[in-house]
Order: C-alpha cells, then sequence, then structure tokens
C-alpha cells in the first residue's frame, strides 16, 4: 500500500512530467480515420478540447491515459479513432454528451464518475469503462463486480475505508477539530449519501459532519459563507473533479482555510500538495494506465463480463508540514515516517 516517499519542495521532477504530457499533447492531434478503423470514445466530465492537449492542465489524468494508449501502440488517425467530448464540469451536459458519442458507434467508452452513468443510460450494448467511479456507481452499474452482469466495468476511485481513513487522520492530527465541513457536489450521485456513509465513522471519532455544496468553483464564496456561519473547524473536500479535481478549486480553498485556521483533509491525492493539511488519496495515474489496458483488450475482444470491477490497492498519504505549522498543529515523528510525501 505504500508508495515511493518523496519530498516536494522542488521541481526535480518537473522536466519528466513535461516530456510526459508533451507526448499527450501530440496524441490530440485529432485526424480523419478510415471507417474501418477502432473508435474509442472518450467522455471527459471535465476538461475543454483546449485543456485536455495543454502540458499545463493541473490535475488532468486524461493526457496519462492518452500516453499509456500510445505505448500500448495505439496512433491517432493510423491505427485507432479518438472521439472527445467535454462536459466541462457541467454534470448536466453528460446525457446530451452521451448520446453524441452513442450514435458514432465507438466500440468502447471511456469515462469517469457521473459519465459512467450517463453514458449506461445511452447505450447497454457498448463496453463503458469507468476510470474511476465511486464504489456505489459501479455497484449499481456493473452488478457483479468480478464479472460484470452489464455493460459496464472499470474502477472506483474512493472507498468508504479511505474517506475514513481521512477522518482519523484528521482526530490524530487535529484532535481539536470537532465539527467538519463535508464539502460535494450535489449534482454528483457518487457523493450524495457521503454523510450518511461516514456518519458512523465520524460518531465514533466524536466529529460532526455538516453538508456544504458547491457545484464549482464558482461556488465557492457560498459555500465558504457557509462554512463560517456552521462554525466548522475542519473541511473535508469529496474527491469530485469539479471540486477537488479542480488545481485552481483546491489551492482556493486551501487558502481560505489557512486564513480561517482551518484544517482541510481530503481523499484527493492533490489537496495536501496545494495547502491542505493532509491526502489520503488514490494513484490517479495508476488508474489512467490499468484504463488504458482494460480499453486495449475490449479493442481485441474482451467483454466487460470478462474484465473485473478493480478497487485501488496503491494510496498515498500525503502531510503538509509548512500548512501544520501555520495551524499551530504538531506532527508527530510516528506519523511524518508512515506518510509516503511531506510536503515542507
Amino acid at each position: 500500500m505504500k508508495v515511493r516517499r518523496t519530498f516536494t519542495g522542488s521541481m526535480a521532477t518537473a522536466a519528466a512530467l513535461f516530456s510526459v504530457l508533451s507526448l499527450a499533447t501530440i496524441a490530440c492531434a485529432w485526424a480523419q480515420p478510415a471507417a474501418t478503423m477502432p473508435k474509442v470514445a472518450i467522455l471527459s466530465t471535465r476538461a475543454s478540447p483546449t485543456e485536455a492537449c495543454s502540458a499545463t492542465m493541473q490535475g488532468s489524468t486524461l493526457p496519462c491515459f492518452l500516453v499509456a494508449m500510445a505505448e500500448l501502440g495505439y496512433v491517432d488517425g493510423k491505427n485507432v479513432s479518438f472521439e472527445f467530448r467535454f462536459a466541462e464540469n457541467d454534470y448536466k451536459r453528460l446525457p446530451a454528451l452521451a448520446a453524441e458519442l452513442v450514435l458514432l458507434r465507438p466500440d468502447v467508452i471511456l469515462t469517469a464518475g457521473p459519465g459512467a452513468i450517463a453514458a449506461a443510460n445511452a447505450t447497454t450494448t457498448i463496453p463503458i469503462i469507468a476510470g474511476p467511479a465511486s464504489e456505489e456507481t459501479l455497484t449499481r452499474l456493473a452488478g457483479n463486480w468480478a464479472h460484470p452482469t452489464r455493460n459496464v466495468t472499470g474502477f472506483t476511485l474512493n472507498s468508504a475505508e479511505q474517506e475514513i481513513k481521512c477522518l482519523q487522520l484528521l482526530r490524530e492530527l487535529a484532535p481539536r477539530a470537532s465539527r467538519v465541513a463535508l464539502l460535494l457536489n450535489p449534482d454528483n450521485p457518487g457523493y450524495g449519501d457521503t454523510a450518511a456513509r461516514l456518519a458512523p465513522a465520524a460518531n465514533q471519532l466524536r466529529l460532526t459532519l455538516i453538508r456544504i455544496e458547491a457545484r464549482s468553483g464558482s461556488d465557492l464564496p457560498q459555500a465558504f459563507a457557509a462554512i463560517v456561519a456552521s462554525g466548522a473547524d475542519a473541511i473535508f473536500i469529496t474527491d469530485d473533479a469539479a471540486l477537488a479535481g479542480m488545481g485552481p478549486v483546491r489551492k482556493q480553498v486551501s487558502a481560505w482555510a489557512l486564513k480561517q485556521r482551518l484544517s482541510v483533509v481530503s481523499p484527493n491525492a492533490r489537496v495536501a500538495a496545494d495547502g491542505g493539511l493532509l491526502s489520503f488519496g488514490t494513484d490517479l495515474n495508476a488508474l489512467q494506465r490499468r484504463a488504458a489496458g482494460y480499453v486495449d483488450k475490449v479493442l481485441k475482444g474482451a467483454k466487460p463480463a470478462d474484465l473485473p470491477v478493480e478497487r485501488p490497492s496503491t494510496f498515498k498519504l500525503s502531510l503538509n508540514v509548512k500548512t501544520a505549522t501555520t495551524l499551530g498543529l504538531t506532527i508527530r515523528q510516528s506519523m511524518l515516517v508512515r506518510a509516503d510525501e511531506v510536503i515542507q
């Protein structure tokens, strides 16, 4: 469950990361393929076409998927056709975009989160790879995880155990915290029941969860006002693509919380690096590589029933020492030893 320990105080990996994303940029140079070419439809809940091909896109995993496909030998316009649709974080657009893609008769659809629901509602025959989606979403859409009974399979993003671990770590690191603002997107069905799901653990930890809604960064001013009014002394950001999944949103929440002296925790692996107190997250790039492998298998004849739903097996504990110091919190050496990433 451990990953390579890193200290993010420098730009040591910037060149390598830019190189990988540059390959993804090349992969986005779409062409007009032959009619017999395999077609992969990509329904993105978040990016715009320009951002998807940008090496500076914060937090995007789409370039990683495209690079993984290239490594498997797929070249857009030569032996595969990629068809993209982008909801730009407006989940209400997903059903129409999914319907557009289905009309193109792709061999497989790659999507994530609420996009999987929209795609499953649009077709019951085209294989759908959810990379990733919530456990609740995949349970509903795939049926049996070991042998999916419908046309959907894929990878889960966060488990209840992972979210509970965030609360446990918060209690350990900020023992005086008692009221936690649960920041979630009401349009994302994967997180609608988060409060109920976490309630037993929160009660055991003597934490009160307060539901705060935001659909995107534009809703943050209202959300911040609601957090202040609630008397919360910590914030839990759900790993929604439009919230914790967006770099500018993560940074805005963390910066505001720091001024208010509120601890921020999340199952999103990047929140601590962007100023939050701690993250206990999933390696999303690893999930995208696995998703590319599933797409490859479908293009070679595999059915969703042949591809079990997978849960992430590698998690990353990230601690932001600078944020902790500003908040007047002390991170014990035992916790630092357990961390995979320490932000100084």
